[in-house]
């Protein structure tokens, strides 16, 4: 006990009632097992026994049923997402998780010291985006983001999940149901106040792409902007990419989904492999194209547009090229724009299966009989070889692999030979 603090009045579940030495009125404390450290929130209560009454109301009854959202607690809910969901995933997903799980408890801790899934009423959620907004000046779109990775962990809870314990696997279900999380994007705007986010408008023209292509020094950058725009994938699914498994360079098609990963609402498409792009990947000979972290990657380039006083390799000056909207995943946006202007009828059909979107007709069977046709997806990828083309001048640095002509035909299309 601190030196000076009063001894416990009241202890009920893990929490007690005390006194703090030069203050007047009652504090309910608690231990925090993540921090260690023993915190503490004033009560309303003026007397011990009013007191008591509203310790034992923000806890809750002890009757609650296990596994219910009453009886598991945000902290071990969102440990689990992580542990078993986010972190296999990989370094990126698991630093959001982990980052969305600081904020909720910090959030959720303003009004229950140990919060329960039970606790996240409508109210209580709409308490949580108020305080991430004025304790961070999080805008709506972040607070909707990190809402919705808590979302994500308790539907994840809710579900038995098969769990390698030691050297056994166990079947894990920490929520019995699954409780609404509210991650509307609109209604926390006018909640906290503040503006929504705005799709994102800036496309590059040619000749500010082709300067900032001849700006890139760093191989691993170099090669993620060949695939980008010869996929137009989606930044996650180019660092995936493995060519033993994902390319099939008999059919010549590239499945930008690789083997064992379930399908998600960002679909991972099956399109044509360009003639540019398979050339590169036999020029590079490497199963694993981009060989350095995605967050190395992206934020080099990322930064390479907005950066107000660029250097070469030499250390000598540059022009900037003033391009604070640029990032990796314009690109992707570079090209379905594009495609539209490429010169060459492209359906939406085509154009939407070729960005990895929902289509409505067709089937999965179909789709799989579908890319061994050699008119599969052959429109979008003759535009994406237009666009490519046009793009090369007005950059000094070749988009054209060293295994190809000038005219574009490929000497040699084998695929890396397998050992």
């Amino acid at each position: 006990m601190a030196a000076g603090r009063k001894p416990r009045l009241f202890e009920y579940r893990g929490l007690w009632i005390g006194e703090e030495p030069g203050r007047t009125g009652l504090y309910r404390y608690w231990y925090d097992q993540r921090t260690r450290k023993v915190k503490r929130r004033a009560l309303e209560a003026q007397d011990i026994e009013q007191a008591k009454e509203e310790l034992i109301d923000i806890l809750g009854s002890v009757g609650a049923s296990r596994g219910g959202p009453e009886a598991a607690s945000l902290a071990d809910v969102m440990a689990h997402y992580l542990e078993h969901k986010a972190e296999p995933k990989g370094p990126r997903a698991a630093s959001a998780a982990r980052r969305a799980a600081e904020l909720a408890l910090d959030a959720a801790e303003t009004f229950s010291p140990h919060p329960m899934i039970g606790h996240l009423t409508r109210l209580n959620q709409q308490r949580m985006w108020t305080w991430m907004s004025t304790e961070h000046g999080l805008s709506p779109k972040s607070i909707t983001t990190y809402m919705i990775s808590v979302r994500a962990a308790v539907n994840f809870a809710a579900i038995p999940q098969i769990v390698a314990v030691g050297d056994e696997k166990q079947e894990v279900q920490l929520l019995t149901s699954a409780i609404p999380i509210f991650c509307n994007q609109s209604e926390t705007a006018d909640h906290v106040g503040g503006e929504m986010s705005r799709p994102r408008d800036y496309i590059p023209t040619f000749e500010e792409l082709g300067r900032w292509i001849d700006r890139i020094s760093n191989e691993d950058d170099f090669r993620y902007v060949v695939i980008a725009l010869n996929t137009a994938a989606r930044n996650e699914a180019i660092f995936d990419l493995r060519i033993d498994g994902q390319v099939d360079f008999n059919s010549g098609t590239i499945d930008l989904n690789p083997p064992g990963r379930r399908q998600t609402k960002k679909r991972r498409p099956v399109i044509r492999l360009t003639t540019g792009l398979a050339a590169w990947l036999d020029h590079w000979r490497d199963d694993r194209p981009i060989r350095q972290y995605q967050d190395t990657v992206e934020k080099r380039l990322n930064a390479m547009g907005k950066d107000p006083a660029p250097k070469d390799q030499n250390g000598r000056s540059l022009a900037p090229l003033n391009m604070p909207e640029m990032t990796c995943y314009t690109l992707r946006h570079f090209i379905a724009t594009n495609m539209r202007r490429a010169g060459i009828a492209v359906s939406r059909e085509q154009r939407s299966k070729w960005l990895g979107h929902v289509v409505s007709e067709g089937s999965r069977t179909t789709d799989w009989y579908e890319k061994f046709d050699p008119d599969y997806l052959e429109d979008p990828m003759r535009a994406t070889e237009m666009i490519i083309q046009k793009l090369q001048n007005h950059t000094h640095k070749s988009l054209t692999a060293p295994t190809m002509h000038s005219q574009g035909t490929i000497r040699l299309v084998s695929g890396p030979e397998k050992q």
